[in-house]
């Protein structure tokens, strides 16, 4: 087991494990209900943490981390059923749920 990063709150680390898993890296979370004791305990100790559990896997998962904090850029894009526009980052509409076709 290998500590690969720590996050800012329970959200983003479940986002991060989720992504993670779904490339095929098995991962864990720790620390996710200690929130409550910050300012007695550490931040550092209190910040949920996200562990690969073999390090051979922590060089992509690093670079995964990488490209989910990097901002998605592109010009929106139209739903080919409703005709709404949606931002970049989204596979899917907002407003049906139609899949992106590019």
């Amino acid at each position: 087991m290998k500590l690969l990063a720590r996050a800012d709150n329970s959200l983003q680390a479940s986002i991060w494990a989720d992504t993670l898993r779904a490339a095929g890296i098995r991962c864990e979370l720790r620390n996710t209900a200690l929130s409550g004791a910050m300012g007695e305990i550490p931040f550092l100790e209190c910040a949920p943490q996200l562990w690969v559990e073999r390090d051979s896997d922590a060089e992509r998962a690093r670079d995964i981390l990488q490209q989910l904090q990097r901002p998605t850029q592109g010009p929106l894009w139209i739903c080919s059923s409703c005709s709404e526009y949606s931002e970049p980052q989204f596979g899917s509409c907002w407003q049906c749920g139609v899949a992106r076709n590019d």
